[in-house]
């Protein structure tokens, strides 16, 4: 018999083939662990998908000052309302050129977890950042509006 059962419907000519269970399987295990590394990163900043759970906020540079070592240089910047936490990463844009140094800051931290803000006493905080080229006399300015900063008279301990 090579015809169709019933003529005129090709649709029935063969029986239906059914796909293993194992393959369900497996494709419900890769969507579980897809959801569980992309919660991970969402609500703990943990995992492969970390950048997702973390917020980061922009600061403002206030003064720098040379260190003893003429390719570091140390930024003050201003701490965010709440303060910081044990966790937070504070850091420094830099881009140089012949006479002057621009400077940006930020602080990232993880969107969903709080903590206890760092006991610090002052309402801001020194950040080594390593130069191309060693400080001398170039002007540090704040890149997001050309400032100025301040030079600090004390020399850091970089």
């Amino acid at each position: 018999m090579r015809g169709p059962l019933i003529p005129g419907m090709r649709e029935f000519d063969s029986p239906r083939k059914k796909n293993p269970v194992i393959i369900w399987v497996v494709l419900g295990l890769v969507v579980l662990a897809g959801v569980i590394f992309l919660g991970l990163g969402v609500f703990a900043a943990a995992g492969p998908f970390r950048q997702l759970g973390l917020v980061t906020e922009k600061l403002e540079p206030l003064a720098f000052r040379p260190t003893i070592i003429e390719t570091v240089a140390q930024i003050s910047v201003a701490l965010p309302a709440g303060g910081l936490c044990a966790d937070d990463v504070v850091d420094i844009s830099l881009a140089e050129d012949s006479d002057t140094v621009y400077v940006g800051a930020s602080v990232t931290t993880p969107r969903n977890i709080s903590c206890p803000a760092v006991g610090l006493s002052a309402d801001q905080v020194w950040v080594d950042v390593q130069l191309i080229d060693p400080l001398g006399q170039r002007q540090v300015v704040r890149a997001d509006d050309r400032q100025v900063l301040s030079r600090e008279s004390s020399t850091g301990l970089g």
